[in-house]
């Protein structure tokens, strides 16, 4: 099996969304997570129909919708 390119963003090692609070949360393989607010139910779905998922994140999601960044999360392991 091959992996995924990283990309420019370093990959995605995984996506979340709230739709009650319209939350996509975005944790990338350096371990930093974004959570954007304010994102449609839509734009998550395309977001996951996206054949570069770094690149739709760039292109449709950065800039237009309120981000706080969460450097270094270990989610799943001991700290």
């Amino acid at each position: 099996m091959s992996q995924p390119s990283a990309g420019s963003t370093g990959g995605i090692r995984s996506i979340g969304y709230d739709p009650t609070t319209k939350a996509l949360l975005v944790i990338c393989e350096s371990g930093d997570a974004y959570r954007y607010a304010g994102v449609r139910k839509e734009v998550y779905e395309n977001l996951l129909a996206a054949p570069a998922r770094e690149q739709f994140i760039r292109e449709s999601i950065q800039g237009r919708y309120p981000r706080e960044k969460y450097p270094c999360m270990a989610v799943g392991e001991d700290v």
